[in-house]
């Protein structure tokens, strides 16, 4: 999508989460142009965070379902014979802007709903795979002055690998992959566009999440070895494998992925990264985009007390990432770092998880019930915010690098 000139013809976005909101970001300022609404499921098929979609995105209205086929009925009754590349009301493509997993989910309502006609079923739909939208917010992201993006430097690199540089990578770098023995099976194995197959990366370490509360065995290294928290893995989820690498891991760079999302770099990229002239310090997922601000972005899954908890654990452990956190809103931040995934230099993953899991551990003391009562993943939930204020605040000091991932499925 990036290489083709702008789009020509009216559009919707299916979504109106993260990944909606990113892609709508991109295609408004790559190509000016911007959807008729954004389309949700009805409220009756949606449950959990789906329940808290937008009225709006940026000013742009967000309808369900059976309301946008009340409103193409009554359009049609008017207009029998419309044509939707003409006609601005009605969309002529439906771009499904949402994680990989509904994708199926998703065209099989649009034809319920006798929202699409076949047999233009193909050419109207537009589904934005992991690499779509990789290389969209790759376009996009590389437009920004102040950001630099993996695959810049990739193109940008002209040093060969040796073999002695391919052996070096396995003492530099380790990156974990946490899973859980409570994870759904995925129904197809991870794939990189590099001629990867159908293995995960090499450099990437399968590590059993919360394996201190389980006799099951689905990896051979746990993170209830070592200095381990394994037992808060009920409250953070991915977020106890991130500890064991904090405490038990000394290579040069490591990083932290997980079994449903790892990052779009497959063995031979991350070898030239790892051996570049010029070094980097983080490499981070594209940010999502949220709007306003991201000020109101945890009430999608964190409940008020606790939020008020972890703003007072920074008040007294952080106060320097509270001022920046408040400066973020009031400046209208939108870049938000979900999904606790980063690979980064050693001296800057272990600051990060000294202010990561030193906030959590008083915010779980002044929440109510406390932390250890409890088994909700908020603490989890939290972690992302973290991570996104930690970023906030030290992104002029360090040296960031923005990559895609893959939703597996």
């Amino acid at each position: 999508m990036p290489n083709q000139p702008a789009v020509l013809h009216s559009f919707c976005i299916y979504g109106a989460g993260i990944v909606a909101a990113s892609v709508y970001t991109a295609i408004k300022t790559l190509y000016n142009r911007t959807p008729l609404f954004f389309l949700i499921s009805d409220a009756g098929g949606r449950g959990g965070m789906l329940d808290a979609s937008p009225a709006q995105i940026d000013g742009i209205a967000v309808k369900e379902m059976s309301a946008w086929r009340q409103e193409l009925q009554a359009l049609q009754k008017q207009q029998p014979l419309y044509d939707p590349d003409q006609n601005t009301v009605v969309p002529a493509y439906y771009l499904i802007a949402v994680p990989e997993a509904h994708h199926q989910a998703v065209v099989k309502n649009l034809y319920s709903l006798d929202l699409l006609d076949p047999p233009m079923e193909d050419s109207r739909i537009i589904l934005f795979t992991s690499e779509l939208e990789n290389e969209l917010m790759e376009a996009y992201y590389s437009s920004l002055a102040h950001c630099l993006t993996a695959a810049e430097l990739l193109d940008a690199a002209k040093r060969p690998i040796t073999q002695a540089a391919h052996q070096e990578k396995d003492v530099l770098l380790k990156v974990f992959q946490a899973k859980s023995h409570m994870d759904k099976p995925l129904r197809e194995q991870p794939s990189l566009p590099a001629a990867q197959g159908s293995r995960l990366p090499r450099y990437i370490t399968p590590i059993q999440a919360g394996a201190a509360l389980t006799a099951a065995s689905i990896a051979p290294l746990k993170d209830n070895t070592g200095e381990s928290i394994s037992v808060k893995n009920r409250n953070y989820c991915e977020l106890t494998a991130t500890y064991h690498a904090w405490k038990n891991c000394h290579a040069a760079y490591k990083g932290i992925c997980h079994y449903r999302r790892i990052f779009a770099i497959d063995d031979a990229q991350m070898r030239t990264l790892l051996t570049m002239k010029h070094k980097w310090d983080v490499i981070l997922p594209y940010p999502s985009v949220y709007y306003p601000n991201i000020d109101k972005e945890h009430t999608r899954y964190v409940g008020e007390s606790d939020w008020r908890a972890m703003l007072q654990a920074l008040r007294e452990t952080a106060p320097a990432y509270l001022e920046a956190y408040e400066k973020g809103i009031a400046d209208g931040e939108q870049y938000f770092h979900n999904f606790n995934m980063l690979i980064a230099r050693a001296e800057v993953f272990d600051e990060y998880c000294d202010f990561l899991f030193k906030v959590l551990e008083r915010t779980e003391e002044l929440t109510t019930p406390k932390g250890a009562e409890r088994a909700d993943r908020f603490a989890g939930y939290l972690g992302e915010n973290l991570t996104t204020l930690f970023f906030l605040k030290n992104r002029e000091n360090l040296r960031i690098i923005y990559a895609g991932k893959l939703w597996l499925t």
